[in-house]
């Protein structure tokens, strides 16, 4: 289904993009490495495994309009919605690394 394919999608734009980053942040914001990002495919139990990470998304299942709760330290801070989810969810995840591991000079 569409929406099938649209969460795996999701799922591997937001995976590919930490697998570049992190390369880059590790040299920039020591510590980042022990960053956890949940990425969940079902907003029944995803909400419970993100409040456990750093960052969580739920990503929208089959049938779901979609919409994707983001969890930072174990609060909802927003729903994403539409098309630019992936790219949302990965400004808030530079945003965090930004404010919570210190920059080298």
């Amino acid at each position: 289904s569409d929406l099938e394919a649209n969460f795996q999608e999701l799922a591997a734009k937001i995976q590919s993009y930490l697998r570049q980053q992190m390369p880059v942040w590790k040299k920039t914001h020591p510590g980042v490495e022990n960053m956890n990002v949940a990425v969940m495919g079902c907003i029944v139990n995803g909400p419970g495994e993100s409040k456990h990470a750093n960052i969580g998304i739920s990503l929208p299942g089959t049938g779901e309009s979609p919409a994707a709760p983001v969890f930072v330290d174990g609060v909802k801070v927003k729903t994403l919605r539409g098309e630019g989810i992936a790219e949302e969810f990965q400004l808030i995840v530079d945003e965090y690394v930004k404010a919570n591991y210190h920059a080298k000079n």
